[in-house]
């Protein structure tokens, strides 16, 4: 609504009225065009009329009488002649001023919200005609207005919310049909329009269940996408193990714990060395449980487990559009362990590539996302672990002597099972509550003679193979107490191994009493095979025996023909 203000000419001194004047103008209802006061009351006869007064007036504010005179030349127009007295006339001309804007800017905000809602929404009167449909009905139903506008509803959608709040005076709330001439299933709210007690006609609104259904299925994967990130989250901030949880009274591995504490005391790099299964990733959550950072994020990145392809974007993520699959933003495992701890695992397993942009974030504390250009800083403390032999790595080129040199800084050997038979006992017994409480088995124990028979066995797979094992005892064990001849039976026959070497070697020996590693290896190919079996599951067990694959060990029986 855009009403031209009323014009108004101030005749004589008006200060009771200038406030109430002022406000007009500022709202937008009045222009006050211009103010007329004789300069000497006694001079009001050989006053002239302003030349501009001349000009079309809507409302002439006249506060002295002396001045009537000057205002004769618009007794026969339209222009409103206001005395003192009568200024509530002019009064009331605003007020109904503001209510005509109020109105009209309602008006304006409910059209605009029709015009907009997501939900359809129609219009009927007290008969049933249809006098209006927002552009979402037309979008839902694919009906227009003008088929619709001008319709009885009681024929086009007799079975609908409208005919039922018509008929009842009521409201009708989560009706569900099908729009006739349609076919789109919706569910309507509908309610009756009254106005000083009659029915003038009625509304609805409704929404189309596909896109309720489509909407819901939305929530539900984004709720879900919240909780997996809730608990991703916690997940960071939550390392599981602790100095506690290493058993142990070994000498190595007291000495190996001593490391590890100095070590979590400082941000410096940490190699984790070990064969496979000895538990290296315990030591890593165990530095980061007792540093200062302990409440920032514990990160971990098997770099064997994630195909080469991934590892970069998986490490470092990517912007948008990075790559065809790349629709949005991701975070890289760097990024997020910010100011907490980051642990690479099998990091011998990482591309040269790779570890030249790790090598980067590690100097100098930066780096970019996958298709980024802008550096992104990050404070990280790195903890690297490895079954392999790094400088063998080195030397062949597979491994960057910088990066190790970096990585090298606080050295943990972690000691394998047959280091430190001596902590079996101790290590049995915190294995059994633990599988017992993971998987929901009585607790058990094993008799000395049990002990004393995993003793004797070279365990290949250190504690990792030592928990399977167990376990898969306790699964076939009948009583609380793990019988020995389930442990014989189960046990692989490692007695070849021990035999031949827990002597060691003669005093003395001549040349001709050494033999070439190629000749021994196959020397104890043929005696695990004869001490196996070589049927298949022989082969399994001289494989596992051997602590090799069985495709190694094939590897090996072709190689040796």
């Amino acid at each position: 609504m855009n009403k031209k203000p009323l014009s108004l000419w101030i005749m004589g001194h008006h200060q009771p009225f200038s406030d109430q004047l002022n406000k007009w103008a500022k709202e937008g209802f009045i222009t006050i065009t211009g103010e007329w006061t004789p300069s000497d009351d006694r001079q009001v006869g050989h006053q002239t009329l302003p030349s501009n007064l001349t000009e079309k007036l809507d409302v002439i504010l006249l506060t002295e009488t002396t001045l009537e005179p000057f205002i004769k030349v618009y007794q026969q127009t339209n222009t409103m002649v206001i005395h003192p007295e009568q200024f509530w006339v002019l009064e009331r001309l605003m007020d109904q001023e503001q209510q005509q804007q109020t109105a009209f800017q309602e008006k304006q905000w409910f059209q605009t919200m029709l015009k907009y809602s997501h939900e359809g929404v129609q219009f009927v009167d007290a008969q049933g005609t249809v006098q209006y449909i927002n552009p979402a009905f037309s979008r839902i139903t694919n009906i227009s207005a003008e088929q619709r506008i001008g319709k009885s509803i009681f024929d086009v959608s007799p079975d609908g919310a409208l005919v039922q709040t018509l008929r009842t005076q009521t409201e009708v709330i989560g009706y569900r049909t099908n729009v006739q001439g349609s076919g789109v299933e919706v569910i309507s709210n509908a309610a009756p329009i009254f106005v000083d007690g009659n029915l003038i006609g009625a509304i609805t609104t409704f929404q189309d269940v596909t896109e309720i259904k489509h909407l819901s299925q939305q929530i539900k994967d984004r709720d879900q996408e919240i909780m997996k990130l809730h608990d991703q989250l916690r997940n960071l901030h939550a390392p599981h193990y602790s100095f506690q949880d290493i058993v142990g009274e070994a000498k190595p591995v007291n000495k190996m714990i001593e490391t590890a504490k100095k070590a979590s005391r400082t941000r410096s790099t940490v190699l984790i060395t070990g064969e496979s299964g000895t538990g290296k990733e315990l030591i890593a959550h165990s530095i980061h449980t007792h540093s200062d950072f302990n409440q920032k994020p514990f990160v971990i990145v098997n770099c064997a487990a994630i195909p080469e392809a991934l590892l970069e974007s998986e490490l470092f993520g990517y912007e948008k559009g990075a790559f065809t699959h790349a629709v949005k933003q991701k975070i890289g495992k760097i990024e997020l362990a910010h100011e907490g701890t980051l642990f690479l695992d099998e990091i011998g397993d990482m591309s040269l590539p790779l570890q030249a942009k790790l090598l980067r974030v590690i100097q100098s504390r930066e780096f970019e996302r996958v298709g980024g250009l802008d550096p992104i800083q990050v404070q990280v403390r790195v903890i690297a672990a490895t079954n392999q032999d790094m400088q063998k790595l080195v030397a062949e080129g597979r491994f960057r002597e910088d990066l190790y040199y970096r990585l090298n800084v606080v050295r943990i050997e972690v000691p394998p099972l047959r280091e430190r038979i001596q902590d079996l006992s101790l290590l049995v017994e915190r294995l059994l509550v633990r599988i017992s409480q993971r998987v929901g088995l009585s607790p058990m124990t094993i008799t000395r003679k049990g002990i004393e028979l995993l003793s004797k066995y070279h365990w290949p797979g250190n504690i990792r193979e030592l928990e399977n094992f167990l376990e898969r005892l306790m699964n076939e064990s009948n009583s609380s107490v793990i019988p020995d001849s389930l442990i014989e039976r189960h046990l692989p026959n490692r007695s070849f191994f021990h035999d031949d070497l827990e002597d060691g070697l003669p005093s003395s020996l001549t040349e001709t009493d050494i033999l070439p590693l190629r000749d021994i290896e196959r020397l104890y190919l043929i005696k695990a095979l004869d001490t196996f079996g070589r049927t298949l599951e022989g082969k399994k067990k001289a494989a596992r025996a051997l602590g090799i694959s069985l495709a190694t060990l094939y590897n090996k029986l072709k190689e040796y023909s």
